[in-house]
């Protein structure tokens, strides 16, 4: 399908990626997990965020964007929508979706201050940097939620955006869109773990000294996670500098108690894929959505399970920007992104989680049956662990340990 080019909206991203391949601006897909989870887990102050580029200085670029009653601009993280997604909607609707993509969070942050907020209907931020878009000032407008059904969403997925930051002094600028978790990773040959049963613990069995994958920053949480149980202490961790040191410290002695279980260490979807089909690991921790992929390569033999004290989890949030020139067309979108038909074309093409309940069972039945498995049929996104912001001082003081973890 080809879209019509958005001279104002392409003109925004011109000098960092060539849209000449495609006018739904259908950027190469680049490894999502890796780059996002890192960015997810960032500062929460803007002091880490470099300069824009000269191009968003442009005057220009801050007019708004001409309205048009079937049209709609969207501005969304790689690999969000497809062109199946594009002509289905236009088919229910009419509206016609113009897609921009970004793959930071700096990056639509510093686009959308640019334009102050213009050239774009909605956008999709991360909630662990969400109050870097309040601390910004007018871009985001408050979501008229009379014309929608949050009934739709999750119930536990939106009493947990709602702490994370999608209501901002009294009123909701955000919606919970997508979700994705790093949980177990194990060779459902030669072990037989089941749904509600597997802990973060169990990783570092007898069995399976020798055995295990991890990737370093993750496991520190994991395992502070796990020797706190509820996750009470490790949410006071974020904001209490010698708290944190307290927690870090006994996930780092446990980690160097247990460094001989680790078989391999990995840092991306390829390091994670061949730590279990070329250098023979069993179990290990690993992302949701790469765990699922090699669950399909591999015929099943390599499952995903989320421990029973939580899988640790992230969110994505839509938000209307304050100079939405097609701001009903927007919520049409946020609608049909919310029923179960668009909800289930998401989750298909993305390989991320909906907020929307039941929203997987849209999907085949192979990948119903994966995520039934993974989440003990659904009881387990209830007890997923949410990771916090992080501001400047955690992250600092986190690589220090996992260093130490790296060196021991």
């Amino acid at each position: 399908m080809v879209v019509p080019y958005r001279p104002l909206v392409q003109s925004l991203l011109t000098s960092r990626r060539s849209h000449s391949e495609k006018s739904t601006v259908r950027a190469k897909k680049s490894d999502h997990e890796i780059s996002r989870r890192h960015l997810l887990k960032g500062t929460i102050g803007l002091a880490g965020i470099g300069c824009a580029s000269s191009f968003l200085a442009s005057p220009s670029l801050a007019s708004p964007a001409i309205s048009a009653e079937q049209e709609l601009e969207v501005f969304s993280w790689q690999g969000y929508f497809s062109d199946e997604m594009i002509a289905e909607f236009k088919k229910d609707t009419g509206i016609q979706i113009y897609l921009t993509e970004y793959d930071s969070n700096s990056e639509a942050l510093l686009t959308l201050k640019a334009t102050k907020g213009y050239g774009f209907d909605l956008v999709f931020p991360s909630s662990s940097f969400l109050t870097n878009w309040y601390l910004a000032k007018d871009l985001l407008r408050p979501i008229e939620e009379e014309k929608l059904n949050l009934d739709l969403i999750h119930s536990s997925i939106l009493k947990n955006a709602e702490n994370m930051g999608t209501i901002y002094r009294g009123r909701r600028y955000a919606l919970p869109f997508a979700w994705g978790c790093e949980g177990i990773v194990f060779d459902s040959i030669l072990r037989d773990y089941q749904p509600g049963e597997l802990s973060w613990n169990d990783q570092w069995s007898i069995e399976n000294k020798g055995f295990v994958a991890t990737r370093p920053e993750s496991a520190l949480t994991s395992m502070a996670l796990m020797l706190d149980g509820t996750g009470e202490r490790l949410n006071s961790a974020y904001v209490n500098e010698d708290l944190a040191r307290q927690i870090l410290g006994e996930a780092l002695l446990f980690a160097q108690e247990h460094k001989s279980h680790v078989r391999q260490f990995w840092m991306d979807t390829e390091g994670l894929a061949s730590a279990f089909t070329l250098n023979n690991c069993v179990i290990g921790q690993g992302w949701g959505g790469a765990a699922h992929t090699l669950w399909k390569q591999t015929t099943s033999r390599f499952k995903f399970l989320a421990p029973k004290e939580g899988a640790l989890a992230w969110m994505d949030t839509l938000a209307i920007p304050e100079g939405s020139q097609n701001v009903d067309q927007s919520y049409e979108l946020i609608n049909w992104l919310f029923s179960p038909k668009g909800a289930g074309m998401f989750m298909a093409y993305s390989g991320y989680n909906s907020a929307v309940k039941d929203a997987h069972e849209e999907l085949d039945l192979a990948a119903q049956e994966r995520f039934n498995f993974s989440y003990d049929d659904g009881k387990m996104i209830d007890d997923l662990y949410w990771l916090k912001p992080e501001v400047a001082w955690f992250k600092d003081l986190r690589d220090v340990y996992v260093r130490k973890y790296i060196e021991a």
